[in-house]
């Protein structure tokens, strides 16, 4: 299973994760860059007063591969 996983600051300063399964492996790193820059202006989650989701920090895809033993 491949996700996009990326990691923003709070408007607090803190760290938070953010995932997204099966993502379109196809946009190019500028362009997933301007993709997860723009939910932060959006202000969708918010803890304790503080935007969740203020600032991209850096996004990767991970590649999970399972293997059932029984």
């Amino acid at each position: 299973m491949l996700k996009l996983v990326a990691k923003f600051k709070t408007s607090g300063g803190n760290s938070q994760t953010w995932s997204l399964p099966n993502p379109d492996t196809t946009n190019t790193p500028a362009e997933l860059k301007g993709l997860l820059d723009q939910i932060g202006p959006l202000e969708l989650f918010s803890k304790d007063g503080n935007n969740l989701y203020d600032t991209a920090e850096s996004a990767m895809f991970v590649e999970t591969n399972e293997t059932i033993f029984f």
